[in-house]
């Protein structure tokens, strides 16, 4: 992995390539006043590191991959618990007024891409959308 802009785009090594030299690259979003520029964050990388491991899980099954999804699921969590608590700060979100499930916490609701993707099923210890 090499740093091309500390702490937003990073370049990485390419396996099973022909060219020596061929990198895949990720660019995460700049909000730094005069050095802004578009990207991902940090949370669509997970998401895409637990469907990949879930990818991977299906093609070799390993009892650590179970642990492996939960620690990334947290660390989304931990990445959006941040963003709330700057929301609450800056006066842009009143946890005072989110809707409150059943259960007396949060009311949350999941997005699912098609019909197809809105069941969700357990296997080893894993919870995958529906596919």
């Amino acid at each position: 992995m090499k740093i091309k802009e500390p702490g937003h785009v990073y370049e990485f090594l390419t396996l099973d390539s022909k060219d020596i030299l061929d990198r895949e690259s990720i660019r995460f979003v700049n909000r730094e006043r005069g050095t802004e520029h578009p990207g991902t964050q940090t949370q669509e990388v997970l998401r895409a590191l637990i469907d990949r491991t879930m990818h991977c899980d299906d093609c070799i099954p390993w009892h650590g991959n179970p642990a492996i999804i939960h620690h990334m699921r947290m660390a989304i969590a931990y990445h959006e618990a941040r963003a709330l608590e700057r929301k609450a700060e800056k006066g842009l979100y009143f946890p005072e007024l989110i809707l409150i499930g059943k259960d007396g916490h949060f009311q949350l609701q999941q997005e699912t891409p098609s019909n197809d993707n809105q069941k969700y099923h357990s296997r080893r210890g894993i919870l995958y959308p529906a596919v």
